[in-house]
């Protein structure tokens, strides 16, 4: 395993960086226009928030990746990163979420506060899930026997920032944190939109003339539900589009895009920083998505927020199962293609089981935004919607416990192969008994609800 991440590679951040510092000049002056408006408009807001986001993701970015590459090449050592409390997380979340009501709806400087505050509650969520991930009984793990750490099991300030990328074999520096979660907001957003939106757009453009017959299924769709339509809406050609664009098209191309930055380093990574530096990268992801979900919602902004938040832990898991992943492929361990496509299909499977859901969620629950839903769109008196929300929840819930077992540097398979794990962490029968149990309750009345509209 090498020393140190090539001088090529931190040389070639810094000149990117400072092509960004020099794109978001313009743009930060744009900015100060877009945030002394107020909002009369819904694209108002929209050009504010993404005038914010825009900033943050040249003239931000530029900044942070220019200072920590140029720290590295300089051979300045870099902290430990300690994430905050969960707590404080959620409860900064939550504080915030008001904020962001009272100047939205008040009408006061809300050009000036709203974006900040609605940027910040989009990473929130992705950010706690990878502070559960990571969170042990003491701020760093000291099993290792690491020669900068003293041998005493205590860590100081001085110890601390004692602490290079290159040489610390069990942690996190903040260096490499901080561009783990640029890189996943940057290059792996910009990848899954070449790979899941221009992509198809160009095939959909050029292959029959598919866009105006794609555009006009969407459009009918909507009829549908204003028109309480809903097995129809289900059948619609628009729907089954936009079920296999979230649900298939969506997970494979993100999955594979979000580690993609991490690949320089990864070999010189052990599993459990692997899995961690890939589920920062997730969060970056996450949180530019959650900007995106939430802004072109506008007046339910907040609403769309709360629901993704359940599923924080979704991107920073599936990022860092595939970082874990191309992490053994890179040390050509033995099986790791086979390991490849076996975490390739869970971070799939459940990021399209997410998304698939989601849609249901919303096309139902857009549909009753329109007024009161028929008999049929429920089953024991319970609404369709509701029970996906419902089901959206537990996997959200499992995927927070999936990502601790494996930023503890544990597997699944582990807890059958090893006796040395922690086995506090490894599921009991009867919670594994109480987890089918509630995924049978979760799934079976959708599958009954989804079987009625098809034989209606």
């Amino acid at each position: 395993m090498e020393a140190e991440t090539p001088l090529v590679f931190k040389r070639m951040i810094m000149a990117i960086s400072g092509i960004l510092m020099l794109i978001g000049l313009p743009l930060s002056a744009n900015l100060l226009c877009a945030m002394s408006s107020s909002y009369f408009q819904y694209s108002e807001m929209l050009y504010s928030v993404f005038s914010c986001l825009a900033v943050l993701l040249t003239m931000g970015v530029g900044i942070a990746a220019f200072i920590h590459s140029n720290g590295s090449i300089q051979k300045k050592r870099s902290k430990i990163l300690s994430m905050p409390p969960i707590p404080l997380l959620v409860g900064a979340f939550g504080l915030l979420l008001f904020l962001g009501l009272f100047f939205f709806n008040a009408n006061i400087s809300e050009g000036l506060f709203f974006p900040p505050i609605l940027i910040v509650l989009a990473a929130l969520p992705p950010l706690w899930s990878v502070a559960w991930f990571a969170r042990t009984d003491t701020m760093a793990d000291l099993s290792t026997d690491e020669p900068i750490l003293p041998t005493d099991n205590v860590i100081t300030e001085e110890t601390k920032v004692d602490v290079t990328d290159d040489a610390n074999k069990n942690h996190i520096t903040w260096r490499r944190g901080v561009m783990a979660f640029i890189g996943g907001a940057t290059i792996g957003v910009l990848v899954a939109l070449i790979l899941e939106i221009i992509l198809p757009a160009i095939v959909l453009a050029l292959v029959f003339d598919l866009a105006n017959v794609v555009l006009d299924s969407v459009r009918a769709l909507f009829e549908q539900l204003a028109g309480f339509d809903i097995a129809n809406a289900l059948t619609n050609p628009g729907f089954i589009y936009v079920f296999i664009l979230l649900a298939v098209i969506a997970p494979l191309a993100e999955e594979i895009a979000k580690p993609l930055a991490l690949l320089p380093i990864l070999r010189r990574l052990n599993r459990k920083q692997a899995f961690l530096m890939g589920a920062l990268a997730g969060a970056g992801f996450a949180a530019i998505e959650n900007v995106i979900y939430a802004a072109s919602s506008y007046e339910l902004w907040s609403g769309v927020l709360l629901i993704r938040s359940l599923g924080g832990a979704l991107h920073p898991l599936g990022a860092g199962l595939m970082a874990l992943a191309w992490r053994d492929v890179l040390c050509e361990e033995q099986g790791a293609w086979s390991n490849w496509l076996k975490r390739f299909a869970i971070a799939v499977g459940v990021h399209a089981v997410w998304n698939g859901g989601s849609l249901l969620v919303i096309t139902f629950g857009g549909a009753g935004l329109f007024g009161e839903l028929p008999a049929e769109i429920g089953t024991l008196g319970i609404s369709a919607a509701g029970v996906t929300l419902a089901f959206l929840i537990l996997l959200g819930i499992s995927a927070l416990w999936i990502g601790r077992i494996f930023g503890h540097g544990e597997s699944p398979e582990s807890f059958l192969e090893d006796k040395n794990t922690d086995v506090s962490l490894a599921p009991s029968e009867r919670t594994l008994a109480i987890w089918a149990l509630a995924c049978l309750t979760a799934i079976v009345p959708i599958g009954i609800a989804g079987l009625s509209l098809w034989l209606r």
